[in-house]
């Protein structure tokens, strides 16, 4: 009975073992936040091999943009799902691609709030208007029930958690054939921050 028992126990921690595996980590590291396309291209391959990943890095191209436009919509560009629906041919642009006007009217909300991409970065807070901290840079992911029912064919929604006050934002990914996660739709991660950083005299 006791030898029953334990051949029992163990298959049950096997099991919960089993399950407890994960395509969908629940948070990434960035060691830094990449300076050039080359970087993040680099980067992306490297740490977009799961839905968790293609989302840190999408947040390292708001990241970019906030700080250097041009640069950011390369990043964008490049970690965007290759549809029509979201790119469009553009000799000058990364690849030969671009943001269309619709998914530039998304990215172009974080001109309105340049603190917004930080946000989405353990460690920032609104005290000091959200500045980054040291390397490296934690995301932190969340999924529900059913947003991760569809990873075995190749698509994932994760909600990724922000400090600014609001709920886990979510961001949908699409795998390519190269196996890499890049991003289907964001719009939410670009809507304001209910805790706006206050400007002191000193600001001004």
């Amino acid at each position: 009975m006791k030898r029953w028992i334990s051949v029992l126990t163990a298959a049950i921690v096997m099991t919960g073992l089993a399950f407890a595996k994960t395509d969908v980590p629940f948070s990434v590291s960035l060691k830094s936040i990449p300076a050039t396309i080359e970087e993040f291209i680099a980067m992306r391959d490297e740490v977009a091999l799961t839905p968790s990943g293609g989302a840190a890095m999408f947040v390292a191209a708001m990241i970019n943009y906030a700080d250097n436009p041009a640069l950011g919509l390369q990043c964008f560009t490049a970690i965007l799902v290759n549809d029509s629906t979201l790119l469009w041919d553009d000799p000058k642009g990364y690849g030969g691609k671009s943001p269309n006007k619709n998914t530039m009217y998304f990215i172009e909300q974080i001109k309105k709030a340049p603190y917004m991409p930080n946000s989405y970065i353990v460690g920032t807070t609104v005290d000091n208007g959200y500045a980054l901290p040291s390397a490296p840079y934690k995301i932190t992911i969340s999924t529900n029930k059913y947003s991760a029912t569809k990873i075995e064919s190749g698509e994932c929604k994760v909600f990724i958690a922000n400090t600014g006050g609001n709920m886990p934002r979510p961001i949908t990914l699409i795998k390519n054939n190269k196996g890499i996660w890049k991003v289907k739709e964001f719009s939410s991660l670009v809507v304001g921050l209910s805790k706006v950083p206050v400007k002191n005299d000193d600001d001004l």
